[in-house]
């Protein structure tokens, strides 16, 4: 299932003067978008996700709700759901009828949800790209490349920062296979209460489900 995969890339020989300096200016606004996250209480966010296979031909776009609290999340995206209670993940498709069980921390070569709005914090060399002014917007775009790419799908992960919120607006993932994908947030709410319920995956919403337990 392609979703919500997120990051190689040779190092930079003989690295100038000024890519030191583009590194230090998107260590400061990341910093500033870390400490700014880290204090809301839960994130609420409908979002957009685009798959762009290059390989397959193949481009389709989906809707969809993320929110979380802590290391717990919930994400609705087409026919899938995906519940984490920061312990256990479920993974359901509806048209299947099917959830499949796995630890929630497993799968390195993807990205945790919950993490999505700092994953720049480890695992990350950060270069600042350009100022990009559209739709009379104007973001910071940063890009992420992974220290341990032979551990990733991916090899570079852009970040597109709205300047005026400090707000992630859309984040691009380009795959080592020639599948890129685009998260663009849609809405972004905070400090929402929710109980560990709403993390929680119950076969009684859901009868009949089969279940597939990868632990």
């Amino acid at each position: 299932m392609k979703l919500l995969k997120i990051l190689p890339i040779a190092f930079l020989v003989g690295i100038s003067i000024n890519s030191f300096a583009q590194d230090e200016k998107a260590k400061s606004i990341l910093d500033e978008l870390s400490s700014k996250t880290r204090k809301f209480n839960s994130i609420t966010s409908d979002f957009s996700f685009t798959l762009d296979d290059k390989q397959a031909n193949v481009k389709q776009t989906q809707d969809g709700t993320l929110r979380m609290q802590d290391k717990r999340y919930y994400i609705k995206l087409g026919v899938n759901e995906i519940y984490s209670d920061g312990v256990t993940r479920y993974t359901y498709n509806k048209d299947m009828n099917e959830v499949y069980i796995d630890d929630a921390e497993s799968g390195e070569d993807g990205l945790n949800p919950s993490e999505i709005y700092t994953v720049w914090e480890t695992g990350f060399k950060h270069f600042y790209e350009q100022e990009l002014t559209e739709g009379g917007k104007t973001y910071h775009v940063i890009k992420l490349v992974p220290l341990k790419p032979e551990k990733k799908t991916f090899h570079t992960v852009k970040l597109f920062i709205e300047k005026s919120k400090m707000e992630v607006s859309k984040i691009l993932i380009l795959g080592k296979q020639g599948d890129n994908y685009t998260y663009e947030v849609k809405t972004f709410k905070t400090d929402k209460i929710y109980t560990p319920a709403e993390f929680t995956f119950t076969t009684a919403k859901y009868p009949g489900v089969e279940k597939i337990d990868n632990r």
